[in-house]
């Protein structure tokens, strides 16, 4: 029989409260902040780690949150599956550690984020993992740098800092010949363009970037075939890899209103580029909206929608670049990107700091390169506030 005594205050306390009723179901989809699931006994625990029923056990390998964001993350990229990591770093290394062995190398393109370069070419090489480089924007540079031992390759859509447009298709059909499967991060250019239907296997995105597009949040994302994202989610969760149940929440947020940001925010960053390149103390203006840029042709045939929101301008001299930055009213030095607001950020001393003079030549980086993310504010407000700060001494 049970007890008709009211259960004493401390089990009160520790017990879970009761489920209101309701026939309803929320419009937003909550933020469930369990850490761990209830399982109804023995059988059920061994359907579900078997896969034959579908629910969660433990957060780190599954949580709603992030099922809704990976979702829409699939369908956004057409995708047959997508995982939600920790960070855009935490993604590319769960899949690097999936897909890499001692004696491998991997192809990366030249350009590439400062960490990706370092993840590869200093924490991987630790494990007798190599690498060669190549340009994205010429195939032919990647079949020179592949070898029997290259098991991916490794891209980005467009470049950071100069905004190189990677020629997706010719790099699939070159990598397709050595059996590497193709790696975009499409961090620069989410909704431009889409580059598994272009050839790619794998999309990455930070995003922390333009997805969340309010530098609140700390996600990354991988995109490709059920079977390798299935493999690559055991080795996220193996080293603690994915993505918490809050900032999914936040992203899935964000990426209500990524179509009309992106479209803002290009329509802008093209004005300015074209105001920017008329300026006499700017030495050169990448984005590749202009007709100058050496990618225009393609990316106005590849990229829908916009060029981008990220343009860059060379000031030469650091001295000039940090009187630039210290002269801007209402644009702040903050190195990220794709932020309601504009910022910017100094590649020179921030993303690529860890590179060699050598490897900024033949990038293009110089002391006075400035990277802008454009925001959402008025083009007139913008610019207002860049030319005051280029005639700063």
């Amino acid at each position: 029989m049970p007890s008709s005594q009211p259960p004493d205050d401390a089990t009160t306390c520790a017990r879970p409260a009761e489920e209101p009723p309701s026939r309803t179901a929320p419009l937003v989809p909550p933020i469930e902040l369990s850490a761990v699931y209830r399982i109804e006994g023995l059988d059920q625990v061994d359907a579900l780690y078997e896969g034959r029923e579908p629910g969660f056990i433990y957060a780190r390998d599954g949580h709603p949150n992030a099922v809704r964001l990976a979702s829409k993350a699939a369908t956004l990229e057409g995708a047959e599956a997508a995982l939600v990591c920790a960070s855009g770093m935490g993604a590319e290394a769960a899949l690097l550690l999936t897909l890499l062995g001692p004696g491998d190398e991997v192809a990366l393109s030249e350009g590439l984020y400062g960490r990706t370069v370092a993840l590869v070419g200093r924490e991987l090489a630790r494990f007798d993992i190599g690498h060669r480089t190549f340009d994205a924007t010429q195939p032919h540079s990647l079949r020179e740098a592949l070898t029997p031992k290259t098991r991916l390759v490794f891209a980005e859509t467009l470049s950071n800092p100069l905004v190189r447009l990677a020629d997706i298709e010719g790099l699939a059909e070159v990598a397709r010949t050595a059996q590497a499967p193709l790696v975009i991060d499409h961090t620069f250019a989410p909704l431009l363009c889409r580059p598994l239907a272009l050839g790619a296997e794998v999309v990455t995105h930070s995003a922390t970037k333009l997805i969340g597009g309010h530098s609140d949040l700390t996600l990354g994302l991988l995109a490709g075939q059920s079977e390798l994202i299935g493999r690559v989610s055991t080795v996220a969760a193996t080293f603690g890899l994915t993505g918490n149940p809050f900032e999914s929440w936040l992203a899935l947020r964000g990426v209500a209103t990524l179509a009309l940001r992106s479209a803002r925010a290009c329509a802008t960053a093209l004005a300015l580029a074209e105001r920017l390149a008329g300026v006499k103390h700017v030495a050169a203006v990448h984005y590749p909206g202009l007709s100058e840029h050496p990618d225009h042709i393609r990316a106005a045939s590849v990229l829908q929608g916009g060029f981008g929101t990220i343009l860059t301008i060379d000031l030469k001299e650091r001295g000039r670049a940090d009187s630039f930055i210290r002269a801007l009213r209402h644009i702040p030095f903050a190195p990220s990107l794709g932020d309601v607001a504009t910022t910017l950020s100094h590649p020179a001393t921030t993303s690529h700091r860890g590179q060699s003079a050598e490897q900024w030549a033949r990038q293009g980086i110089t002391p006075g390169l400035i990277r802008l993310s454009i925001g959402l504010e008025d083009p007139d407000d913008l610019w207002e506030d860049l030319h005051q700060a280029l005639q700063a001494r």
